[in-house]
């Protein structure tokens, strides 16, 4: 099939495939990055997010594991500016980038392996994959996207340098990587990525050293992040498990990636597994079952016709993208449990399914298992769907994969309250209450719950008992005030919540309402015009 016609089959397999979900709300992080996010709808704020991480407007900086993403937000900022608060359109491009990504596999396994074939089939599973939904369709992962695309541009560029030495090439490959580092922090692995590519590649003998450039733009962005953050720039969280115990839960979790690649079913971008600290008879069973397997298959490996450089080079790349989730998987202590998070096989995914295409495609009953995959898997993805249309269902799937206790079970209630399904959401924090009994968790959701139902007084009782107030706490008070008519305290509440977050706009609204309630129309149109500067879409 020539490239042009099959770029055109991958278009129309990728809107054939995503274009239900194009209809969906926003969802989860969405709400913070997107919908309620300054920064992306004012070109005066916007130089911001050079600045801060991408959760700072709204949960203020933290001390490890910051989030420098610049790129992923100025992409909202163009969203944006093109569709305004429309979830379609921020898909849209989404998709749009997932599309491209899926054509530059193509591309790079094209010029390693010299094998169309098989960088096509390799290139329509990336695409129709069911792991990758949990990237696609949630906007908030544009990040990985990003960091894909920039990722997959400078190994085939780097290529096309090792190809003719022109250094026009090798500046735009710098240029890929640089991206890459301004979309997602997995970028710091870019120059073994490169060097894996170009060894494969055969051009990079004798020429190491071109690798030297990746690494000093490694280097400038770990400065880069020092002089935004300062120290925490560079701080990881608190590690839980160090040492052989690490190793192990690595393993562990390597495994299960693995398995959830091989069978995509019950889908739910977040799952966990217990931390092993002591290898019971089930855990060692399970290690060892993975060990033999894989033993079997390297012992079978002539006789399954698979290309022991394609077998090394996916086996490679799967590791090298899943390096993050083995610094990540405990950063999360809340849980009690190791995380793993589909959207960390975004990029390592395309080593594992080489593996299988070249697999498959060693015969013809391993061509029609390719072909069958491939429709299933792209059934179970447009048919998924519906597990992302708004936020109750999204958080009533993900916490069928969490332990009881997990906190985004106050998602789950926040969005049956926001719904107006109080008995759900009463039944919710009810469950929280047996693992967070009288803590900000549970006396917020009860605040915002009586909110709801219009029973300020007992909203206000629970709002009180929490100790240290948020900004959003303190507006919710305000509206509690304001609904019981006393101003001068609703007024009070509102400007501490704008001290604490001057850049919430419903609070800024709220208090210019307020404000000219009061008869103080002068100083309620300054934060009027201020609420108009943060999005000049709203009038």
């Amino acid at each position: 099939m020539p490239n042009k016609l099959f770029i055109i089959v991958l278009a129309g397999l990728c809107l054939g495939i995503y274009a239900g979900y194009l209809g969906n709300d926003f969802v989860f992080d969405d709400q913070v990055l997107v919908e309620q996010n300054p920064l992306i709808k004012s070109a005066k704020l916007l130089p911001a997010v050079f600045k801060t991480e991408i959760y700072e407007y709204w949960s203020g900086p933290q001390s490890f594991d910051r989030m420098y993403r610049p790129l992923q937000m100025l992409s909202y900022f163009l969203d944006y500016r093109l569709w305004g608060n429309l979830p379609a359109g921020f898909r849209l491009t989404n998709l749009f980038l997932h599309l491209i990504n899926a054509v530059l596999v193509f591309y790079l396994l094209s010029v390693l392996f010299k094998n169309r074939l098989l960088a096509q089939c390799s290139s329509i599973l990336f695409l129709v994959h069911p792991v990758q939904i949990s990237v696609v369709a949630y906007i908030s992962s544009r990040g990985d996207i990003l960091s894909g695309l920039f990722i997959l541009a400078a190994c085939i560029l780097f290529l096309r340098f090792l190809d003719g030495s022109h250094y026009l090439f090798f500046s735009l490959s710098l240029l890929a990587s640089l991206g890459a580092f301004l979309s997602r922090e997995n970028a710091i692995f870019i120059g073994i990525f490169l060097a894996l590519v170009g060894f494969y590649h055969g051009g990079l003998k004798r020429r190491y050293g071109v690798i030297a450039g990746f690494l000093a733009l490694t280097f400038f962005y770990f400065v880069l992040r020092l002089l935004v953050f300062g120290g925490s720039g560079l701080a990881l969280h608190p590690n839980a498990l160090s040492g052989l115990a690490r190793a192990v839960n690595g393993y562990n979790l390597f495994l299960r990636y693995v398995f959830l690649l091989l069978f995509p079913h019950d889908l739910g971008m977040f799952h966990t597994t217990p931390f092993i600290h002591k290898i019971t008879a089930l855990d060692f069973g399970f290690l060892v079952c993975g060990l033999f397997v894989l033993a079997v298959f390297l012992s079978f490996w002539k006789r399954l016709n698979l290309s022991f450089r394609i077998l090394t080079f996916g086996s490679l790349w799967f590791i090298l993208g899943l390096l993050p989730a083995y610094f990540y998987f405990d950063a999360y202590p809340a849980l009690g449990r190791a995380l793993m998070a589909e959207s960390w096989l975004y990029l390592p995914s395309i080593g594992f399914l080489v593996i299988a295409v070249s697999l498959g495609l060693s015969s013809k009953t391993g061509k029609l298992i390719l072909l069958a995959l491939a429709i299933i898997f792209a059934f179970i993805t447009a048919a998924s769907r519906a597990d992302w249309r708004n936020n109750a269902v999204f958080y009533e799937r993900i916490t069928r994969f969490l332990p009881d206790d997990n906190i985004i079970q106050k998602n789950l209630a926040a969005a049956y309250i926001q719904d107006g399904d109080f008995d759900r959401a009463v039944a919710v924090i009810r469950r929280l209450e047996k693992y967070y009994p009288d803590t900000p968790v549970t006396e917020g959701l009860w605040g915002q719950y009586y909110l709801a139902r219009g029973s300020c007084a007992l909203a206000l009782e629970h709002f009180n008992r929490i100790l240290v107030k948020n900004f959003f706490t303190n507006y919710l008070v305000s509206l509690c005030y304001a609904k019981m008519h006393n101003l001068d305290q609703s007024v009070a509440y509102s400007r501490l919540s704008l001290k604490q977050n001057g850049l919430y706009r419903p609070n800024i609204i709220h208090l210019a309402m307020l404000l000219e309630s009061a008869g103080q129309t002068e100083e309620s149109g300054k934060f009027l015009l201020l609420a108009q500067e943060l999005d000049p879409k709203q009038r």
